[in-house]
């Protein structure tokens, strides 16, 4: 019976379906790194929760045949190697899609409404209501630029129209006619999305190409009036830039729930008012990590048993 090693606890229930095939071994606290390589040299089957699925670790597991992560992103396995390797990587791309456009417009209102700062501001005894001001920007008929069109992208933009806000977006593949009809969007080249949105949503994986894509130079082609939103990955963001741009007005404001160096923001962000803050929890609703758990580990028992999974990201080292 092949291994399979998850590094964190997950519910009993997510599991139920594998045990007659496999054996599980579930870690009863998150493993670390050291851990991890100590512990994997046994297993075909690893599933990593927040931790780097590395070059130490692959060659430590000398009969992995999988690797899943547990989040769409995958950044935290080197899968290039596990590729030379012959080991499959397999993600979680489905399930984490409803949950974390939600957050997304989420961090859109709150920020572009600075809900968090009169939040802030009553807990202090302080009621500022004046009659005429322009601290809170409305959404209706204001331009959303969706950077990054994928699963995500698209079911933001979806929620984004449904409560009046008009859509443009920039993907390096631009999406057939019928699908940018569909989701009531118009594409723009990556300089125009900038200029012409009221507000950026970043929805694009992090590759070390698009390390510190957003910059001040970047900033600085959005309008001043505009907000940003991250809930990608944190390396897409330079983080010093971004606290430059919004303490000298270069933009309004912006919502982050991902950061470069997590969990340590960086200290300039932290104090500024004009800023709202999430710890990585986009994707942080039981149905969605239910989810994510049974999809990874369905991904990884179809490689194990000879199958090509739909959420494998290196389907080459199956078919040789």
């Amino acid at each position: 019976m092949k291994k399979i090693l998850l590094t964190y606890p997950v519910p009993a229930q997510t599991l139920d379906q594998f045990t007659k095939d496999f054996s599980l071994t579930v870690a009863d606290h998150k493993l670390s790194h050291e851990e991890v390589v100590s512990a994997v040299k046994e297993y075909n089957g690893l599933f990593v929760f927040g931790v780097k699925a590395d070059r130490q670790v692959m060659d430590a597991g000398k009969k992995l045949e999988v690797i899943a992560n547990f989040g769409v992103g995958y950044d935290n396995i080197d899968w290039k190697y596990a590729t030379e390797k012959g080991i499959a990587v397999v993600n979680t791309p489905t399930q984490v899609t409803d949950a974390t456009a939600e957050h997304t417009l989420a961090l859109i209102i709150s920020t572009m409404r600075d809900i968090a700062g009169y939040d802030r501001e009553l807990r202090q005894g302080v009621w500022k209501t004046p009659l005429f001001s322009d601290r809170a920007t409305e959404l209706t008929d204001r331009t959303l630029g969706v950077i990054g069109f994928g699963r995500i992208g698209k079911a933001v933009a979806k929620k984004a129209t449904g409560i009046g806000m008009n859509v443009i977006y920039y993907d390096v593949y631009r999406a057939q006619p019928e699908l940018e009809k569909e989701y009531k969007v118009t594409y723009m080249e990556f300089d125009k999305v900038l200029a012409n949105s009221d507000c950026i949503t970043l929805h694009m994986p992090f590759t070390e190409k698009n390390r510190h894509l957003f910059n001040l130079e970047t900033f600085r082609k959005m309008k001043k009036t505009a907000y940003f939103i991250n809930c990608a990955r944190g390396p897409i963001v330079n983080e010093k830039d971004l606290a430059r741009a919004l303490q000298e007005g270069i933009i309004k404001g912006a919502g982050l729930d991902v950061f470069e160096n997590e969990p340590h923001p960086s200290p300039e962000l932290l104090q500024l008012s004009n800023i709202t803050l999430t710890p990585h929890v986009a994707s942080s609703t039981m149905k969605a990590r239910l989810g994510m758990a049974k999809e990874a580990l369905s991904g990884i028992a179809a490689v194990l048993k000879g199958n090509i999974p739909y959420n494998v990201i290196n389907p080459e080292v199956l078919k040789k």
